[in-house]
Parts: C-alpha cells; sequence; structure tokens
C-alpha cells in the first residue's frame, strides 16, 4: 500500500494498479478497479451523498463528504482501510425496501464505488430535497393532444376522424355528410381477424 496523495489523474493508476494486482491481467479488470479508485481520488466532491449498505444489506448508511482531503493512514486497529476520504455520516438509515426498484436494483451493482443517475430520489429519501431542482416542464401528453385537437376547424377534425378510424382496422373509412353540422358522420369496414367484416 502507498498514499496516491500526489496524484493528478486517473491515467497514473494504472501502473500503480498492475504493480499491485499483477494477477489481474485482463483490461476489463483493470480498467473496472481503476475506475473506481479514480471516482473515490478524483470525482468526489465536498457535499457529495454517499451510501453504503450495512452487514444487513437491507440497511444502507448515507452521509455527506465533508470538506477534508484524501488521507492515508497506516496501522489505524479502528479501521482496517488506510485510503480514506472523510464524511460525515447521519444517524438515520435509508431501507432499500423504501427505494424504487430502478433505484434499489442499481444499489445491487457489483463496483464498490459508483454514481447514480437517480439523484433526485436519493436527495429526496435522504432529507436534502431542497437541492432538488423543481421540473422546468410538467408536459402532460394527454393535455398537449387535446389541446391541439381542440385547435382543429370542422373540416380538419373530420379528417383526424377518418385517420384515426383507418388506424384502428377500418378499410374504405370516409367522412361522410356536411362540414359545420356539428357532427362527423364516417363509413368504414372492420376486418376482425379475416373471420368477419363489419360495417358501420
Amino acid at each position: 500500500d502507498q498514499s496516491l496523495a500526489d496524484l493528478k489523474e486517473r491515467q497514473e493508476l494504472y501502473e500503480i494498479y498492475r504493480r499491485a494486482y499483477p494477477q489481474d491481467s485482463s483490461n476489463i479488470i483493470v480498467g473496472q478497479q481503476v475506475g473506481q479508485i479514480s471516482r473515490f481520488l478524483f470525482d468526489l466532491t465536498v457535499g457529495d451523498t454517499v451510501i453504503t449498505p450495512d452487514r444487513d444489506t437491507e440497511i444502507l448508511h448515507y452521509g455527506i463528504v465533508e470538506d477534508k482531503p484524501y488521507s492515508f493512514v497506516q496501522g489505524d486497529p479502528a479501521c482496517p482501510y488506510p485510503h480514506r476520504r472523510m464524511v460525515k455520516w447521519d444517524k438515520a438509515k435509508l431501507l432499500r425496501s423504501s427505494l424504487s426498484v430502478p433505484l434499489a436494483n442499481t444499489m445491487r451493482a457489483a463496483m464498490t464505488v459508483f454514481g447514480i443517475s437517480q439523484v433526485d430520489e436519493i436527495m429526496l429519501a435522504t432529507g436534502r430535497g431542497e437541492l432538488v431542482k423543481p421540473a422546468e416542464s410538467s408536459f402532460d401528453p394527454y393535455e398537449s393532444v387535446l389541446a391541439r385537437v381542440l385547435e382543429l376547424d370542422d373540416k380538419e377534425f373530420e379528417i383526424l376522424v377518418s385517420h384515426l378510424l383507418t388506424a384502428l382496422g377500418f378499410e374504405g373509412s370516409e367522412v361522410t355528410g356536411k362540414t359545420g353540422d356539428g357532427g362527423v358522420d364516417a363509413t368504414g369496414e372492420l376486418n376482425v381477424d379475416n373471420l368477419a367484416k363489419i360495417k358501420d
């Protein structure tokens, strides 16, 4: 073991890792391990939320990275890990079962140090909801489509109905009747799995 405090970038880790673990000959394994060390050294920043499982893997502990640099401490009987980042751990705990299925599955990843995409859910679950940015737009596809339909004039609406009937499987559908009479008259033939044809 050696201190990594003087390293400036990920690339420097490859040689050190290969010297320490010569048995790892696969470039994929080396890349994964170096990636984790790199995230621990360079990517963790002050204020980041860190989550780690308890021995009872249903329980998750969480804390916030403190404004203290990486340190290398050997011979500490209280902690077997010499490479350290300071984290202020919260007394509260998370239950894995309280998380959404995608996030709970993500938390079962084989890697030790990795980022997640469900940042907003973690912020809310760990009591840091004030950091969640409000949605820039509350887009409702149903309301959007309805608004566009209501903008159509009589003729455009009848054309839309004709296209919808065709999309639903009606053959030879056409709009009949007068435009502007307050309704849509249409005819077509529905072929039901080649077993029956229904005219309407």
